[in-house]
């Protein structure tokens, strides 16, 4: 057997067992973190916020295969970036979760993306562009908030999502936020326009962003070279 096919075998199950403490752990983790972490600071746990918070099986083989499969996508990439994306692939997994099921997002998580945004330093174009990232990310989610505020007499926006687009724009630098923020403007205005339509949502009703967020960041994570790419090719056109 040569040394290339060793080294592919090793991959392979090195692969296979990061993707399955991930997935198992992700659950373990919504499961067992203090109920304190799904409250604003003024509140108190609900009954809901106790005990399992989401079934171990089938989750915890679905995130593993999530996981594998988001490694083989980035089989290509260095291993520093691959060290780098599976604890932010995991950190964004949780924050989808607790947004979806509890409409919080506990500042634990978004911490966890800012410290690991560490590991995406050596592919940002300058120095300035984590800095940048995370002015444009949160400063504008916090824009769009006020004047939406102002209009619609209520909340609009969280802060739990004002502080997650900006550890994610210190992550992924200038150019991955504003992808990002039109994947997020895409993804959630389609699908909950097609599921207000079908009246799954009621028009009014308060929609947690998180997911969409954690979903736009995730796949600029796993197709980074391609959305660059397309970004490029459509700034191009009207240069």
């Amino acid at each position: 057997m040569s040394m290339e096919a060793v080294i592919i075998i090793v991959r392979l199950i090195a692969y296979a067992a990061a993707g399955l403490t991930a997935g198992f752990s992700a659950v373990y983790v919504i499961n067992h973190v203090p109920a304190k972490w799904f409250c604003d600071y003024d509140e108190e746990p609900t009954d809901e916020m106790w005990g399992k918070r989401i079934k171990e099986y089938p989750w915890n083989l679905i995130f593993s295969f999530f996981f594998i499969g988001a490694l083989f996508l980035i089989w290509e990439t260095e291993l520093i970036y691959q060290v780098a994306a599976v604890p932010a692939l995991w950190l964004l997994l949780l924050i989808g979760i607790s947004d979806k099921k509890f409409m919080i997002i506990p500042d634990q998580f978004v911490i966890g993306i800012a410290i690991v945004s560490i590991g995406f330093v050596p592919y940002q174009s300058n120095i300035l562009s984590p800095l940048l990232g995370a002015l444009m990310g949160g400063g504008s989610l916090l824009t769009i908030g006020l004047i939406a505020s102002r209009i619609l007499k209520r909340d609009a926006m969280g802060f739990g999502d004002i502080k997650l687009m900006a550890a994610i724009g210190l992550m992924v630098g200038l150019k991955g936020i504003l992808i990002i923020m039109i994947l997020t403007l895409l993804s959630s205005g389609g699908i909950l326009g097609i599921m207000c339509f079908l009246g799954k949502v009621k028009r009014n009703e308060e929609q947690p962003l998180g997911p969409f967020i954690a979903a736009a960041a995730a796949g600029f994570i796993l197709f980074r070279p391609w959305l660059l790419m397309a970004a490029d090719w459509y700034v191009g056109l009207y240069s």
